[in-house]
């Protein structure tokens, strides 16, 4: 996936800055660090949760971003007062569960 950002301004002129003075090679690899460094400090647990109490996921892809097993996502929603929703809403929550739920295969 390819994304494309403009950065303009102070953010600029401080990546600039990093580059010139050999910390980074160019603004690509400065912004991959910058998003490396951001994302470290989020849990993924709490992110599948949002996800999940928003509806936006089903319970397997939920499990799958946490890291954990179906059985530890169900607990994790319970301890946070959100009920699991049993069976899936459509062929999209389908086609996340059989995709999360293929990677768990050992």
């Amino acid at each position: 996936m390819s994304t494309t950002v403009e950065i303009k301004g102070e953010f600029e002129t401080k990546i600039k800055q990093l580059i010139d003075a050999g910390l980074y090679g160019n603004i690509a690899e400065a912004v991959r660090d910058a998003l490396r460094h951001l994302l470290k400090d989020y849990d993924p647990k709490e992110i599948a949760v949002a996800l999940y109490k928003q509806e936006k996921i089903s319970l397997a892809k939920a499990a799958s971003i946490a890291g954990v097993s179906l059985t530890a996502m169900k607990k994790i929603l319970m301890e946070k007062g959100i009920n699991p929703r049993l069976g899936v809403e459509g062929v999209r929550e389908l086609n996340e569960d059989y995709e999360a739920l293929k990677g768990t295969e050992d």
